[in-house]
């Protein structure tokens, strides 16, 4: 027992002794230890990302209204009144609570210590940083972290200052806390887990992955003589196992200590996402402290697993020469598979078409993406391979000793070839997918930033709540000078002229959509609109004359009825509240009184907040895909790199003894262009057309986004230069170490 104890210590301290004297040994350590910082905080942001969602969702469902009254309790009996209302600040989703509570003792949401008093409003500490002052009534306290869904979340509870908040209008409650968590501020907003875990596969897991097999076969020549010659002396598999180990621990743990501050840092204090913006809940990391410490310890043992699975053991018998069938198998089962993720990109369009963005289609979409990316490289590896022999021929013909020794270096080996371009074309989907994404909704997005350009905060409409609209004359009386108002109704009805075609049992009639506008002729002429002789106008044309109107109805509506006279706003108006002279209104002011005079439910907008809002949270969403995106890419590129210099090394001492043969120094460029330059140019030109397919579910109809010609063709110019830049140094390297280079007995 002592004696295998000690042969495995033995193993142990040659694999580290071995680790130090090789050539590779410290390209090879940093590598090591950047992949198991990297999947390791993967491994991590996967449970951040679960313990989030799992938190979040549970504080959701201890905040939500239970609005089942009790057995035998009338409405007038409900203890809570509740109305939700959405604002926006900055842009920015705002969900607002009023309550009005019944007794004294109606019970409180989390994070509440005492009900606001008529007229105040407590706030989430989001949203008073924001600014919003006394908007939402007078500001007597802060909702506590148990309370909201997220650190940064924008909310409040508010009570109306005249008990405008009637039954018949409002929510009946008989307290908080809910099996379900229901639709209330971040929750509302937010892309299933599924869908957020299938984007950090996709953006994080597979770079990651990528690195650590790129770091894990680094300088893998020397370590597969090694293992070949222990399997030659007798040793099994525990013993190479043993000593592929040995050499790889200590940067492993380097790794883990470098990646364990991090993790302690999210476990104490509430960390903000670079980029997005996002608050991690230093509490919510701390109900899942252990799957933390699990992902931290698991990104060492995985790439031990790695290192050991990725050595090859030549097994007992005379020969030392390692045997590279295994690989070479796994490259073609990647390879086979890749057509089978390429079918599925290509049916992702017609089911967008078919069945919408389900959640079912985004995954299977995003199934396709991952796996396209990941077996692309195993399919060009070998037509790089099979291309090799095509090579060899070419230099037995024309006796051409470089170009022969280059084929002859190239056939055969494609697990080389597949780390060597695997970063090529990696990195070149995810940027395409990046740049692609994001434009699918700039048509919408572009149209509101032009509307709000247009017009800023020059133009408002108001949608008022039930039985408000006697309190507009006290509201109008707060406009600030300079502001005029107007009323616009709005009707559906049939009609001859020009209008949309629908389909009725009767056959197909033309629907126009009836509005009217009415105010004073001042508030009328700033519109526009001449102010007609008699009361009424009908069919008055949109033109050029009236671009407000134009902004706030529909495209189908290209006349609207005059309608002279006072305001008298009915249930369903809108108020449209404007500045002639085009000067920017007091948003926030308006919104305050709104919300005081009118009550609760009162929405001021300023002319294509909808799209705005949408647009911004559309925007703050697709953060994530160019975040993730962008960090996925600089490893893809750092692993590029780090293989690409262990080959400019391996390339340098490996051919350095030709030119004793050859006679001239020429041979290494020959070789370098060949094994080098040529395969990762190949790679950068198979990888543009990969990236085009890769992108076919987010720039084919039903879907409209945009991967520019220019980025890609940009992309394999730099690749392409790079791959040059690699194969002279290369070169260059091995014409150093010739000059060094002298016979051994090796």
């Amino acid at each position: 027992m002592n004696t295998g104890r000690s042969l495995n210590r033995q193993l142990l301290r040659m694999g580290r002794a071995a680790g130090r004297g090789s050539a590779d040994g410290r390209i090879r350590f940093v590598a090591l230890t950047i992949a198991t910082c990297v999947l390791a905080v993967t491994l991590a942001a996967a449970v951040a990302a679960w313990a989030t969602y799992d938190e979040r969702t549970e504080r959701g469902a201890a905040r939500t209204p239970v609005l089942r009254l009790h057995d035998g309790q009338t409405p007038e009996e409900a203890p809570l009144r509740i109305q939700l209302y959405v604002d926006d600040v900055h842009d920015q989703q705002v969900e607002v609570i009023y309550v009005e509570p019944m007794s004294a003792d109606a019970p409180l949401p989390p994070g509440v210590s005492r009900w606001p008093g008529p007229g105040e409003a407590v706030l989430s500490p989001s949203l008073a940083a924001d600014g919003v002052g006394d908007r939402y009534g007078r500001v007597v306290g802060s909702i506590a972290p148990e309370g909201l869904a997220s650190p940064g979340e924008r909310y409040a509870y508010a009570r109306p200052a005249d008990g405008t908040l009637a039954a018949e209008h409002a929510l009946l409650a008989t307290g908080f806390g809910s099996k379900d968590a229901g639709g209330f501020g971040d929750l509302a907003t937010v892309r299933p887990l599924s869908v957020f875990l299938s984007l950090l596969i996709a953006m994080l897991g597979l770079p990651a992955g990528l690195f650590a097999v790129v770091a894990t076969r680094l300088g893998a020549a020397g370590r597969d003589r090694r293992t070949a010659l222990l399997g030659a002396l007798g040793g099994g598999r525990r013993q190479v196992a043993l000593l592929s180990t040995g050499e790889a621990a200590p940067a492993l743990l380097l790794g883990v200590a470098l990646t364990a501050p991090v993790l302690g840092a999210a476990l104490v204090t509430d960390l903000r996402i670079p980029f997005v913006g996002y608050v991690l809940a230093a509490s919510d990391m701390r109900s899942h402290v252990w799957p933390l410490v699990l992902a931290l310890i698991a990104s060492p043992l995985l790439l031990v697993a790695l290192v050991v699975l990725m050595h090859q053991w030549a097994g007992p018998g005379r020969s030392t020469r390692p045997r590279g069938t295994s690989r070479g198998r796994l490259v073609k089962v990647a390879a086979g598979l890749c057509p089978v993720f390429l079918g599925i990109l290509s049916w992702s369009p017609t089911a967008f078409a078919t069945y919408g963005a389900t959640r079912t289609v985004v995954l299977v979409s995003l199934l396709g993406t991952v796996g396209a990316l990941a077996t692309v490289p195993a399919a060009v590896a070998l037509l790089l391979s099979a291309a090799g022999r095509g090579v060899t021929k070419l230099g037995r013909r024309r006796g051409w000793a470089g170009t022969l020794l280059a084929g002859r270096w190239t056939q055969g080996r494609p697990g080389y070839l597949s780390r060597l371009v695997a970063g090529v074309v990696i990195a070149l989907g995810l940027l395409s997918v990046v740049q692609v994404y994001p434009s699918m909704h700039s048509a919408s997005v572009q149209g509101a930033l032009a509307m709000r350009e247009r017009f800023g905060h020059s133009l408002l409409t108001v949608q008022m709540p039930h039985g408000a609209e006697g309190r507009t004359g006290a509201w109008v009386e707060k406009l600030p000078p300079g502001a005029d108002v107007a009323v616009l109704d709005s009707t559906l009805g049939l009609a001859n002229g020009a209008g949309e075609v629908k389909e009725t049992p009767d056959g197909p009639v033309k629907v126009r959509q009836a509005v009217t506008v009415r105010g004073s002729c001042g508030a009328l002429r700033g519109l526009g609109l001449e102010c007609p002789a008699g009361r009424r106008a009908q069919d008055v044309p949109l033109s050029d004359s009236t671009p407000a109107l134009r902004a706030l109805l529909p495209s189908s509506v290209t006349q609207v009825g005059v309608d002279r006279g006072p305001l008298a706003p009915r249930q369903g108006n809108v108020l449209v509240v404007y500045s002639p002279q085009g000067e920017a209104l007091p948003l926030g002011t308006l919104k305050r009184d709104a919300l005081s005079v009118l009550g609760p439910g009162a929405l001021v907008e300023a002319v294509g907040q909808g799209w705005i809002g949408g647009a911004a949270l559309l925007s703050s969403q697709l953060r994530w895909v160019t975040l993730l995106g962008v960090v996925g890419v600089v490893l893809v590129a750092m692993a590029a790199a780090l293989n690409c210099l262990a080959e400019v090394l391996r390339f340098a001492r490996s051919i350095a003894p030709v030119s004793v043969v050859s006679g001239s120094r020429r041979v290494y460029v020959t070789v370098a262009a060949w094994t080098l330059a040529a395969p990762l140019c190949a790679a950068a030109a198979l990888g543009a057309v990969s990236a085009v397919w890769v992108t076919l579910p987010y720039t084919t109809p039903p879907r409209s986004g945009e991967l520019p010609p220019q980025m890609l063709s940009a992309s394999v110019a730099t690749l392409c230069a790079l791959a040059l830049v690699v194969a002279c140094l290369a070169a260059w390297g091995a014409v150093r170490e010739s000059e060094r280079w002298r016979p051994r007995h090796d």
